[in-house]
């Protein structure tokens, strides 16, 4: 009985998917259109995207039924598309410029959504195209991730040396740039996990410990032991990035950044804070792009409020705070600036879907095609 009004829930929960304050994609005859759906409101003329035949109204028409102001708007947005899309998009930067354009068809959202996992194809139709975040707070009931646990862990994996461990005192001084200096150190997962659950006091080169993207799990035992996203029908391995673990102490955290792929986030034991900004949001965040590294956010160097005066334009950002919680998963997609604090002893998991961001699928037949090869292919 229990089971089936679980059910009945979770089926309820992702049909009120449909009526999300959010944008939608429909198929309509064969072609695509990306509906915006706001206080009762559908108007999918501004949205269309790329498949319309819209050619500029004759001068001095006016059809109240198509509305020429929008009429031109749509044209506008479609010519500036296609021509960040003509762009090789091989390039990071170039795909990356394409994410921040297709985000300006993205509405605006002040919450994060907390739903049970959609079927595949509710999935890849109406939210990875859709480019925006969403967790999943069921995904990982019934797996062997469910039942992780610190002493599992220790037992299990805790002989494993992880040599490139970030310690130190993250109010510390930062560079230029805005990035901690932090210092790197070596230790065991064992002589961690006692640390960051109290177990026994750090010492000295042990303080502020933060493991970052490591793997935990031998390659070899990635299939019995991972559970991968199960919005693809391909090989997992030509679909997704071998996981990678990030295990810190409370107070530890990484600066605002983004990633170059869509991303799953698996939280596996303890809480951790994060702080995401739409793509529409990048320009207010001075990102400053470091040689050999990846685009840092000087205003989101630490957990507090950034200092307006430093950095005046953050006012205009729009930021979303949560708190990702044991067992669920957050879809991540690329584009998505994230500022991330552990607020207790904290595991997390993740891992990165290969090919171009998702939210370029409708609009890019060369998209459509390596997500494809990538991810449907045995």
């Amino acid at each position: 009985m229990r089971k089936s009004a679980a059910r009945v829930l979770c089926f309820a929960l992702v049909f009120m998917l449909a009526l999300w304050p959010v944008s939608l994609l429909v198929l309509f005859h064969g072609q695509f259109e990306i509906v915006k759906k706001a206080d009762g409101i559908v108007d999918s003329r501004l949205l269309r995207g790329m498949n319309a035949d819209l050619k500029p109204l004759p001068e001095g028409k006016r059809d109240a039924e198509e509305g020429v102001e929008e009429h031109g708007n749509l044209v506008g947005l479609q010519i500036e598309l296609k021509k960040v899309l003509s762009v090789n998009q091989s390039s990071p930067r170039a795909a990356f410029e394409t994410v921040l354009a297709l985000s300006s068809l993205q509405p605006h959202i002040k919450n994060i959504s907390r739903i049970c996992t959609p079927s595949p194809e509710a999935f890849r139709s109406y939210i990875a195209p859709v480019g925006l975040p969403v967790i999943f707070t069921d995904m990982l009931k019934g797996t062997r991730l469910a039942d992780w646990s610190w002493d599992m862990i220790k037992q299990k994996y805790g002989n494993q040396i992880f040599h490139n461990t970030r310690q130190g005192d993250y109010s510390s001084k930062k560079t230029s740039y805005g990035k901690q200096i932090i210092g790197r150190t070596s230790v065991s997962l064992s002589d961690f996990i006692d640390v960051a659950t109290g177990k026994r006091k750090p010492t000295k080169g042990e303080e502020g410990l933060y493991v970052t993207k490591q793997k935990v799990i031998p390659t070899d035992e990635l299939e019995k032991e991972f559970y991968y996203p199960p919005f693809y029908p391909g090989s997992h391995k030509r679909c997704y990035l071998e996981p990678t673990a990030w295990i810190g102490v409370p107070g530890t955290f990484t600066q605002g950044h983004i990633d170059s792929k869509d991303n799953y986030v698996y939280q596996i034991l303890g809480d951790k804070r994060w702080t995401i900004f739409s793509p529409q949001d990048y320009e207010y965040l001075y990102y400053t792009k470091v040689k050999g590294s990846l685009e840092w956010s000087s205003a989101l160097n630490s957990p507090q409020e950034p200092n307006l005066e430093k950095f005046p334009l953050y006012a205009k950002a729009n930021p979303i705070s949560f708190v990702l919680h044991p067992g669920e998963v957050l879809y991540l997609p690329r584009g998505w600036t994230h500022f991330v604090e552990n607020l207790t002893p904290a595991l997390m998991i993740n891992t990165w879907r290969y090919g171009p961001a998702a939210i370029t699928e409708l609009w890019s037949e060369s998209s459509r095609a390596e997500i494809h090869k990538r991810c449907f292919l045995t």
